[in-house]
């Protein structure tokens, strides 16, 4: 049966809409055939969908809260959100009403924090160096499989002084807010008062607790001023537990709500205490005040002088025997000395696993190398959030790009109602041919599982990055990663746009100036999810060989699935039907997102006097002056001039990657058609690289623009695009044009520094100019890709350059892993960017997304 491949977008004349709806049904048709046609028996069935219960009950709660310190949440739309704060009790000059730690920001000025290990799945510990308030607080974090409703989860919250020399008060909170229905209520156990219980319900959990359990040196500050015995304050020994009401979808914003209301308390302790205000404990003044009002947030909170320890412990009831209540005797199961011994175990399996994925221990790496290593793998990975909300789209533009080469928004019919910011943006003047306003809308609500770039800056999904992420969390955890992906999958629209930003909800827009809240259906990004797809099909190979026969019915032992890291990290490697589910799933909606780059991001060829022997030409829409954000390299020059003549290098380049992977799909799933097309497209895509893109006169791939004259032009800016040809793979080792890209990458004034490859060369007259982000700054997602290319295509493969291939891999591979460890080292951070002149971590931090591929360059592991 075969898939109809679409040819690409004009200048072939557009279709009638009437035929278009009819070749969308014919796909359809065919594709349930296929579906059809491979159902497996009942065994494969059910076994299919035990994968997928075990991995929804393995993945149901989580440290899903990437841009908090520290919070949990399940992944399930209405929940129970989780989360620390804390504040410094030193001085009243450190105005802490003003300091409230909770949400990362890099204003915050701490001296580290990072998931030195996590699973993601069941097993984390952080470590955040508060400086400012001499403090380093620990987070542990563990999960307990069973039940029906994620098992249950502790965590351990322990703070020590920096300095011991210095003293850390701190005032702790820690938090348990129902974003949706349910109920939570405090046990009246008068006995119980360090420790508190609090019960709870909602329709996701099920019945619940959470309990408090105290480490045994606890102690608050002791009063600085004799007087303030006299004042008939509470003791400050017993936590607080104060039970807040917070409008729906707004447990998000408690900090803001817990400021006022500390504030407030505060200044009424201070018309209460006049003449002896200035004798009242910071730890008395700046208190929760206590209510016994119901709410839908509980609030613990307990001045403390480092050192001390508090286990918070949730427990679900559809955990323990016929799903009874739970008392306090269940709470000792979670807390205390059994906590410390699953936080033993914890750790020494992920040690274990990560020595035996990695290896880097028996490459000599030293252990504070190794230390590292985790730290990469343990914050990108606890880095992982569940995200659902509405997204802001505006569609005005969608349809116009498959028949008009236009960029613009807005249009009216005097031009003088266009500003001429927006004018650059959307091409000029001379290209509005269609009246269409802005016309930004909700959509949605939508649901994303993924990891993110960077927790301070950038906590939100975004489409370029993570499929550059896929490498590292597959290689750690195949179906961690295959659930991220279909996630992504999912939310390819039936036009097959998928947003580059996925800006869910009030929280996410909260972090977004407003002028980038904005998604358009004719933008695109680069499609680096096939990139991870293409990594799951080189495991797949490994462990079930294509000639090997398909078996059904393996079986799958759902609860102990739960209980073993290694089986739940590689069931879609180890059940063939589940394998087989899943590609023929995400195969059609990655297809689907391949059909709209053709259909939307075409090039014109003919138009400006171009010779090809293909019709291959592409150009990223969305240039706004000398940026092309849509293309990932924002700032990377371009032609002076946004043009609709412009054909992009880069854009071809992943389009011939994407053809080729999904040709290799096809041809898993026995979708030969498909296979032969995609094959011929990837064919013709390589021919337009080399008669469209390869300048001789440059020896480069660059990208074209059309002149003054209305001519074509090569415009030529050696950097990172001029690398994409290579570090895709498209070359073969005996390529005519080969030497010269690696002699561009071994050039000192091209593009060779020795803390890793700049992203344009020191040749160049606009290197290191304007906003610098892409004109010369180092990062790791392009190196990653270079190292990567290098090794499985050009350095062990026979070739008139492999010995200069080899060369320049080894000598790259150790300037960069020497130099992001030192900064490392140096800063307590991993960075966004590294300095081309000196090395130096540039811009946000920590950034763990793909700057932890850097442990992939360690292990060797591409």
């Amino acid at each position: 049966m075969r898939i109809l491949v679409q040819p690409r977008g004009p200048p072939q004349a557009p279709r009638p809409l009437a035929v278009r709806l009819l070749a969308v049904a014919v796909s359809l048709v065919a594709l349930a055939g296929i579906a059809l046609a491979s159902t497996a028996p009942a065994d494969a069935d059910a076994e299919v969908a035990a994968v997928r219960r075990a991995q929804n009950q393995s993945l149901f709660w989580g440290t899903y809260r990437p841009n908090l310190y520290f919070g949990t949440r399940t992944r399930t739309p209405e929940t129970l959100l989780t989360g620390l704060m804390w504040f410094g009790l030193g001085s009243m000059a450190a105005m802490p009403w003003d300091n409230i730690r909770h949400t990362c920001e890099q204003g915050d000025h701490l001296s580290g924090y990072a998931w030195n290990k996590h699973d993601g799945r069941s097993y984390g510990t952080q470590e955040i160096k508060d400086a400012a308030n001499n403090i380093s607080i620990t987070t542990e974090f563990v999960k307990v499989a069973g039940g029906e409703h994620g098992g249950d989860w502790a965590v351990r919250i322990t703070g020590t002084p920096l300095s011991p020399d210095a003293l850390a008060d701190v005032s702790l909170l820690f938090y348990a807010g129902l974003d949706g229905a349910g109920r939570l209520e405090p046990a009246h156990d008068d006995q119980q008062t360090d420790e508190p219980l609090v019960h709870g319900s909602a329709a996701a959990l099920g019945k619940f607790s959470l309990a408090f359990h105290q480490g045994s040196d606890n102690k608050p500050p002791p009063a600085s001023n004799p007087m303030a015995g006299r004042l008939g304050l509470p003791s400050l020994k017993p936590p607080n537990l104060a039970q807040l009401n917070l409008p729906r979808g707004q447990v998000w914003q408690i900090k803001d709500f817990a400021r006022g209301m500390i504030i407030q308390n505060a200044q009424k302790l201070l018309n209460e205490h006049k003449t002896f205000g200035a004798a009242i404990p910071l730890g008395n003044l700046f208190t929760l005040p206590s209510s016994g009002q119901d709410g839908n947030v509980v609030v613990y909170q307990q001045a403390l002088r480092a050192p001390f320890q508090i286990d918070v412990a949730f427990m679900s009831a559809s955990n323990r025997p016929s799903g009874r209540p739970i008392d306090r005797t269940d709470v000792s199961t979670m807390t205390g000395d059994k906590l410390t011994a699953l936080f033993a175990e914890a750790s020494r399996k992920f040690d274990e696993r990560f020595e035996s994925t990695f290896g880097l221990a028996k490459r000599v790496y030293s252990a504070d190398q190794v230390k590292f290593g985790q730290m990469l793998l343990g914050n990108l990975v606890g880095g992982i959030g569940y995200f659902h909300g509405t997204s802001i789209v505006d569609r005005a533009m969608e349809g116009m790009e498959e028949e008009e080469p236009v960029d613009f928004l807005a249009v009216t019919d005097d031009p003088d109602d266009v500003d001429d910011d927006e004018d650059a943006y959307f091409g000029g003047a001379s290209e509005r041919t269609v009246s269409r306003k802005p016309n930004p809308q909700l959509e949605g609500p939508q649901t994303l599982f993924s990891d993110v770039p960077s927790r301070p800056f950038f906590p939100r999904g975004f489409l370029w990055d993570t499929g550059f992420h896929q490498h590292l969390v597959g290689v750690w955890d195949n179906d961690l990663g295959l659930e991220i992906m279909s996630h992504w999958a999912a939310l390819i629209d039936p036009n097959g746009w998928v947003a580059r930003e996925q800006i869910l909800g009030d929280e996410a827009r909260s972090k977004v100036p407003q002028e980038f809240q904005t998604q358009y259906p004719h933008f695109a990004n680069p499609p680096t999810l096939i990139t991870g797809l293409t990594r799951y099909l080189e495991r797949l190979e490994a462990a079930n060989p294509a000639e090997a026969p398909v078996s059904m019915g393996q079986g799958v032992d759902t609860v102990g699935s739960l209980q073993d890291a290694d089986l739940l990290a590689k069931q879609h490697l180890t059940s063939k039907p589940a394998a087989a589910s899943y590609l023929h799933k995400v195969y059609a909606d990655f297809k689907r997102q391949y059909l709209w780059f053709r259909r939307t991001q075409w090039g014109q060829i003919a138009e400006w006097g171009r010779s090809t022997s293909t019709n291959e030409a592409y150009r990223w829409r969305g240039r706004k002056g000398d940026h092309t954000l849509t293309s990932g390299l924002d700032d990377y020059p371009r032609g002076s001039q946004p043009h609709p003549g412009e054909l992009h290098v880069d854009l071809l380049s992943w389009l011939a990657f994407f053809s080729r992977a999904l040709g290799n799909v096809a041809a898993r799933l026995g979708l030969h058609d498909d296979a032969r097309l995609f094959n011929e497209q990837h064919q013709n895509m390589l021919l337009s690289l080399e008669e469209l893109h390869w300048d001789e006169a440059s020896q480069s791939y660059t990208d074209l623009s059309v002149d003054e004259q209305g001519q074509s032009v090569h415009i030529v800016h050696k950097g990172y695009i001029s690398l994409f040809p290579m570090i895709l793979g498209l070359l073969k080792p005996d390529s005519p044009h080969l030497g010269a890209i690696l002699d561009l990458i071994e050039d000192p004034q091209g593009l060779w520094t020795p803390f890793g490859l700049s992203s344009l060369a020191k040749s160049d007259a606009l290197f290191g100019t304007g906003e610098n982000y892409w004109r010369g700054p180092i990062w790791m997602n392009i190196n990653y890709l270079t190292l990567q290319s290098l090794h499985k295509n050009y350095a062990n493969k026979p070739g008139p350059h492999q010995e200069q291939a080899q060369r320049i891999y080894q000598t790259l591979r150790t300037n960069i892993v020497e130099n992001v460890y030192q900064e490392y080292v140096n800063t307590g951070y991993v960075w966004e960017q590294y300095s081309p002149h000196d090395g130096q971590g540039k811009r946000s931090h920590p950034f763990t997304g793909w700057t932890s591929l850097v442990l992939l360059m360690m292990a060797e592991k591409y």
